[in-house]
């Protein structure tokens, strides 16, 4: 039996990401759940702002903007940046996170994130980082290990923070189980 439930938002979990926008003391750092990639080619994600927010009129003003994958053990800066304003503000310094240059963007990637990409408008991504203890080097290409990333995901419509579980099987491989009947 189901229950229904009317038109919802809610829609779990999407990755708690935090994107800058700006340079220099004007770069500001604004959370954004409503995100994820919507092309492989070229690689492209696509980010959804209230059209009043500060970040966007920077990112708007620059073409350019960094998508900065939060681990769990960043929730508590995580929401302070989505509830508090840039405008009036600065929030690398209000919560001691540390902005990096970009190999690409002027706007900067935020150090404590284990993953990042640079981006242009419309949300191309033109380079990614991550920490150097989060992959694995395998003969085929470097692979991310998720578990060290442990990043932090939202559940829309409840509004909770959520960290990722375990493993449950290899993408393009565990369906093929199912081949054989």
């Amino acid at each position: 039996m189901k229950k229904q439930l009317g038109a919802s938002d809610t829609f779990f979990p999407v990755p708690a990401t935090l994107v800058v926008s700006g340079s220099g003391n004007e770069a500001n750092i604004i959370t954004v759940v409503w995100s994820g990639i919507v092309s492989s080619t070229p690689p492209t994600i696509g980010i959804s702002l209230y059209k009043e927010r500060y970040s966007l009129e920077l990112i708007r003003k620059t073409g350019e903007f960094t998508v900065n994958i939060a681990s769990a053990d960043l929730v508590k800066e995580t929401d302070y940046c989505g509830i508090i304003s840039g405008r009036k503000t600065n929030k690398f310094s209000d919560t001691g996170l540390t902005p990096l240059p970009g190999a690409v963007v002027k706007s900067p990637i935020i150090e404590q994130c284990p993953y990042n990409m640079e981006c242009k408008v419309v949300g191309e991504i033109v380079e990614t980082h991550i920490d150097e203890d989060k992959i694995v080097e395998n003969k085929e290409k470097n692979k991310i290990e998720i578990s060290k990333v442990n990043p932090l995901t939202y559940c829309a419509g409840i509004r909770e923070y959520w960290q990722l579980g375990d493993k449950v099987g290899d993408a393009f491989n565990v369906g093929k189980q199912l081949i054989a009947r």
